[in-house]
């Protein structure tokens, strides 16, 4: 059985349990609390205070020290979807070092993937790298609190295998959104696969009405990504986790005021047996899934340090050689055709090197580029997206609302603004039983967020009714 700590900001899930590659199992899980200010994005600010933490832990709930798995969500962890050939293990990791050339080579960095799907002699992977020192810093760090680590593993990855290996049996494409006290996830599959990642910040209490339209909000930014890629498979559902099952209405209800007319329901698995709310240990249960030694940054550590050490024994036997050979070469001085026959067969090794190095660094310049200008189509494309949220008050709306005034009222446009999204116009009506069916035309529109109609007056100079009404246009209204 494993120890599962998931660790991203103050609040910890530890779970324990076990997976055999189709069922997981999970029989105890914890949300603590560590001291304030110790971990922040995944990152220990304050290494004494956070092993003070880990020791009273197991100590208190008689964890196991053995057998430990730490699954650390961070922004320091970088990772991109990459399509890549069919290559040997070795191989596939230099390739994916390749692909991250906009990380400055002057750090160490780790470097792991785990296996998306396969096609023909093509394959998609999600690889992720890491500040060597970011690792080393956890292994001293629970070293220091007597407890053995067994794996380390990203948060993001552990996920994406996670949902892979629950909702991803079932469905092809899907949207599954994670909710916790500080953070939405969300992720997209598309045709049984992994697409994309997403992870924002959320300011509401959990399980309240404004936390829902956040989570809807995300859904529709998702949905809107899907266009903007012209993804054309159809979305089977929305999957909620991290939620109260009690309140899924609310968050139906939030999701349909986007327009979005998919199935909702919260998480649940067939072959995920838990004798604990698994809605609130979501990220830590990743963790008991293993998908091979290129995931755990723990054992792409311990390889990368003793690479390093067999290179320099290598170094050392290449001094051996080097010094031989220059014993060799003093013998051969005295005859000086060997010497000019020598020289020029360094001279042309010498050229070829550099003709090799010119190759590489343009390789390298090329490759920089192409993700340059990637970075910034992503970026034109979000700003699009955005754009596209905000409401505007054009012929379309206009002619809406003097479609609701009908025979009921007369309507004339004064204003619109736009960072509110409020149409303010006149109305007025001969008929004061007619106001009421004027204002119900306008709460049935889905074009307006909302109609605060505050009543309405006689005016004695036109013997007609003022009626006091003013619309806020919903998101993406008039587009």
């Amino acid at each position: 059985m494993s120890t599962v700590i998931y660790l991203a900001n103050q609040q910890v899930q530890i779970v324990t349990g076990n997976s055999n590659g189709k069922k997981i199992t999970i029989n105890q899980s914890y949300i603590l609390d560590a001291p304030e200010g110790s971990i922040i994005n995944g990152i220990v600010m304050d290494a004494d205070s956070f092993i003070g933490f880990l020791r009273d832990t197991w100590s208190s709930l008689g964890l196991s020290q053995k057998d430990v798995v730490v699954v650390v969500n961070s922004s320091k962890f970088v990772g991109k979807n990459i399509e890549m050939p069919v290559l040997k293990d070795s191989k596939t990791l230099e390739f994916i070092e390749r692909e991250f050339t906009d990380i400055n080579k002057a750090d160490s960095y780790s470097y792991g993937y785990i296996p998306l799907a396969t096609e023909g002699k093509t394959k998609r992977v999600y690889a992720e790298n890491i500040p060597t020192d970011f690792i080393k810093d956890y292994i001293d760090i629970f070293t220091e609190a007597g407890i053995k680590v067994k794996a380390i593993y990203s948060g993001e990855s552990s996920i994406i295998n996670f949902v892979a290996k629950t909702a991803g049996r079932k469905y092809g494409t899907f949207i599954l959104e994670i909710a916790d006290r500080m953070m939405i996830t969300t992720l997209l599959f598309v045709n049984g696969t992994f697409y994309y990642f997403n992870s924002t910040r959320c300011f509401h209490e959990q399980e309240s009405e404004e936390y829902a339209q956040d989570m809807a909000r995300s859904a529709s930014q998702i949905i809107q990504f899907m266009q903007a890629h012209q993804i054309e498979y159809p979305l089977e559902t929305i999957i909620l986790a991290g939620v109260n099952p009690l309140n899924i209405y609310t968050y139906s209800e939030a999701i349909l005021q986007q327009g979005i007319q998919v199935p909702v329901q919260v998480f649940s698995d067939e072959n995920l047996q838990a004798n604990v709310d698994i809605q609130n240990c979501i990220h830590a249960s990743s963790g008991l899934i293993n998908t091979g030694k290129y995931q755990n940054f723990l054992t792409l550590f311990h390889s990368a340090k003793k690479k390093g050490s067999e290179e320099g024994k290598s170094k050392a036997g290449m001094f051996i050689i080097v010094g031989a050979v220059a014993v060799m070469a003093i013998i051969l001085a005295a005859t000086l055709t060997m010497k000019v026959l020598k020289n020029r067969e360094l001279q042309d090794a010498k050229e070829a090197n550099e003709a090799m190095e010119m190759q590489v660094l343009q390789y390298d310049l090329v490759t920089a580029r192409n993700s340059f200008i990637s970075r910034q189509y992503n970026s034109i494309v979000g700003l699009d997206e955005n754009i596209n949220t905000y409401p505007v008050c054009n012929t379309s709306v206009r002619n809406l609302i003097d479609k609701c005034a009908g025979n009921y009222a007369e309507v004339k446009f004064e204003s619109f603004d736009a960072d509110s999204g409020v149409v303010t116009f006149t109305a007025t009506s001969g008929t004061v039983d007619e106001i009421n069916l004027f204002i119900a035309e306008l709460n049935k529109q889905d074009i307006f967020n909302s109609v605060d109609y505050s009543g309405y007056s006689f005016q004695e100079l036109t013997n007609d009714w003022d009626i006091h009404v003013n619309c806020t246009l919903a998101e993406s209204a008039g587009r």
